[in-house]
């Protein structure tokens, strides 16, 4: 969870809030149930709180298996599948906060799936003075030139002599891989850990 959090600054989603906020009322109940429990030594109570520890337990050891087993191949398609989605606006935030331009590729389209938009929108320093900011990643396909607003994007036209070699050298990918490597490792470590503790109390 906290591997996908901090990957999840980058792109925003509504989905993502709601999934945390139902995870902390979860665990926010089950404490409560664990304390009714044993103030009021009912047994009733704690078989329900064990019932409800013991499902915890089965989440926590699944993902943990699931961390621990996923190879690298299968985090670049789950990333790719979330960027090919992303709208240009959530692309541009990632690009912005990981200082990189394109996902695998620079030279893309913005209108392909696995395109971006131009890089210069993220104000990415390989993007700055002459002559980067013309080059085809940062400015933007052939004859397209980006502008941004705080309201939308839009483009004029710009004649193809201004296009130069992209100067960036970071893809996303390239960043986000030793990110979540290390993040999907370390949660599934952790969420080994705690479901062992777990399956002991109960």
């Amino acid at each position: 969870l906290a591997a996908y959090v901090r990957l999840s600054a980058y792109v925003t989603s509504i989905g993502i809030v709601g999934g945390i906020i139902a995870c902390g009322v979860f665990l926010a109940v089950l404490a409560i149930v664990g304390l009714i429990g044993t103030v009021r030594h009912s047994q009733a109570v704690l078989f329900f709180y064990i019932l409800l520890l013991f499902s915890l337990f089965l989440v926590q050891f699944s993902v943990a298996c699931a961390c621990l087993a996923l190879s690298t191949a299968d985090q670049r398609s789950i990333v790719a599948t979330a960027w090919a989605k992303s709208p240009d606006e959530a692309k541009i935030d990632m690009m912005r906060g990981l200082q990189c331009c394109g996902f695998r590729r620079r030279d893309l389209p913005p209108n392909d799936p696995m395109g971006h938009p131009p890089c210069k929108l993220a104000q990415i320093p390989c993007c700055e003075g002459e002559p980067n900011r013309h080059a085809l990643c940062c400015q933007g396909p052939t004859n397209t030139h980006w502008t941004n607003s705080s309201t939308s994007m839009s483009h004029t036209s710009l004649s193809p002599t201004d296009l130069s070699a992209c100067p960036c050298t970071t893809t996303c990918w390239s960043v986000v891989e030793q990110k979540l490597e290390r993040g999907t490792r370390l949660t599934g470590t952790v969420s080994l850990l705690f479901s062992v503790v777990e399956v002991s109390v109960v």
